[in-house]
């Protein structure tokens, strides 16, 4: 999916407030028969239309024309310009006509998007005496990016300069949309309002630099931002996370009823070390998340150490990593075993020193889950032999190893099936018939196909017979002695069930 791409320039994109009160009483409007392109739709957000009571109405030229009961502020319509890319004209309206016509045309709202979710624009808070010199609207304009990312549920908001140009990209699904291309002069502002909020060295562009914006924007959302000098200039990307979103449960997150039961059998062991595995953008953090959720009580003591804390959990103890002060993983994890904890969690093992830690724990009366970067779950118990950790230790160790992947779902709306072709039929490999699915793309899903993620996963119960063949692991090597379902099954079933497309499963394998 790709949004407008106009370049924006500061003096082309706002004109003056008498300019854009120009508009006509709109006398020969009929809402009944009033008919306006999905391109249109897809230009001006509901969630925009609703706040300022506003309907694209057609665009000529560079000019879009909007239907609007009153005047609009000067920010207001800064804020339109920007995402539309388009010079605004007004024509007013009746409210009422307003209201009725955008609930006829973005029937999409109400259900995947809560109206009463929608809070007024909130102005990230900023040190007066360093903006003395950045100019209102640059202000405006980076708070409405942000203000868009969050709407859309992005988990990163990425700013990269080129040659002739910087582009905005956001990451939605895990997938890199493009937002908006802007000039290098609107860029080099939006980089200092964001370096200035984030307390960053505004002065120093050659050096990598890490900050926090840390006031309140946006529900308590939390922002971590980070540059990277390129050749064109500073590259940023702020991670967001959603500090209020509520922690997926178990049931929700795609495992399959019997294996989920047998997951929280092992979650139900006093001690041991479950691994949760798969690469970069897995969602090995939300699956930890929701065991803590699962097995907190106010009986167990539960202490975590994080990269960072990306939500906070009731009753729970969350230690933050903090490099700067020498609070590493292997130093925060001996400090908690000092703390008589029963249910330890390691954000990431990432070293032989703190796996060997981690494991010890887990076979003196703790249950420790962590994860690890590798692509199977067989290749995890190798990767902790590689650590030199004993086989015989760790047979003793491991209760259950999950790998997973996330993929995205087909949208419900726009969903069809297909006969698949040779590839796809060599891929999924049955002897019978089937039909594999797909989104054509809808309003529903912004025209993706998708809506959401699901995961999918091979996981290794560790039980009596697995614990003797462990020390044997590396002359066998055999996945299919270990795994109790694998990856490819549950790929196949996904395909098949209409859960995913093969062109997802190719993306994410």
């Amino acid at each position: 999916m790709s949004f407008s791409m106009n370049y924006l320039d500061l003096k082309e994109t706002v004109q003056n407030s008498e300019e854009l009160k120009g508009g006509k009483q709109c006398e020969n409007i009929d809402f009944s028969t009033l008919k306006i392109e999905s391109s249109l739709l897809k230009l001006l957000p509901e969630h925009i239309c609703r706040k300022y009571n506003i309907l694209p109405l057609k665009i000529i030229g560079e000019q879009l024309y909007i239907a609007s009961s009153n005047y609009l502020k000067e920010d207001a319509l800064y804020k339109i310009s920007f995402i539309t890319g388009k010079n605004i004209k007004i024509v007013l309206c009746n409210k009422e006509d307003i209201l009725g016509a955008i609930k006829r045309f973005y029937t999409n709202y109400e259900g995947k998007y809560n109206v009463k979710g929608i809070k007024e624009e909130k102005t990230i808070s900023y040190e007066e005496n360093k903006e003395k010199n950045l100019e209102g609207p640059i202000i405006k304009l980076t708070d409405s990016i942000i203000e868009e990312a969050v709407w859309r549920k992005a988990s990163d908001i990425h700013i990269e300069p080129f040659k002739d140009f910087a582009l905005i990209r956001f990451r939605i699904d895990g997938i890199l949309i493009e937002f908006k291309k802007i000039s290098k002069k609107i860029y080099t502002s939006i980089c200092t309002r964001i370096k200035i909020i984030s307390y960053m060295n505004i002065a120093e562009k050659n050096i990598p630099q890490d900050g926090k914006i840390q006031n309140n924007y946006r529900e308590n959302n939390d922002f971590r931002v980070s540059t990277l000098p390129t050749v064109y200039g500073e590259k940023l990307v702020i991670r967001i996370l959603y500090k209020n979103e509520k922690i997926a449960d178990l049931k929700s997150l795609g495992f399959l009823k019997g294996d989920r039961k047998n997951i929280e059998k092992m979650l139900k062991k006093p001690n041991g070390l479950i691994l949760i595995t798969g690469p970069t953008g897995s969602g090995k953090s939300t699956t930890l998340y929701s065991m803590l959720q699962y097995i907190n009580n106010k009986e167990k003591n539960i202490i975590t150490i994080e990269e960072p804390v990306e939500y906070t959990i009731a009753g729970i103890n969350q230690v933050n990593v903090d490099y700067k002060r020498d609070l590493t993983f292997l130093k925060g994890l001996k400090s908690i075993l000092r703390q008589d904890p029963d249910i330890i969690m390691v954000g990431e093992i990432r070293d032989e020193e703190t796996a060997k830690v981690a494991v010890r724990a887990s076979i003196t009366g703790h249950l420790v889950l962590s994860t690890l970067h590798t692509n199977g779950a067989l290749e995890s118990i190798i990767r902790l032999l590689d650590m030199e950790i004993e086989p015989y230790i760790l047979s003793d160790a491991l209760r259950g190893i999950i790998s997973q992947r996330l993929v995205r779902k087909i949208c419900p709306y726009c969903k069809e099936a297909y006969i698949p072709s040779t590839e796809e039929k060599n891929f999924v490999n049955l002897k019978e018939e089937f039909l594999l699915y797909k989104g054509k793309g809808c309003n529903k899903c912004n025209n993706t196909g998708y809506i959401g993620r699901s995961v999918l996963y091979e996981y290794i119960n560790i039980d009596k017979e697995k614990k003797n063949l462990i020390k044997n692991i590396v002359k066998n090597n055999n996945e299919e002695i270990f795994l109790e379902n694998s990856l490819k099954e549950n790929v196949n079933k996904a395909l098949i069930q209409g859960r995913t497309s093969f062109s997802e499963i190719q993306r994410i394998i």
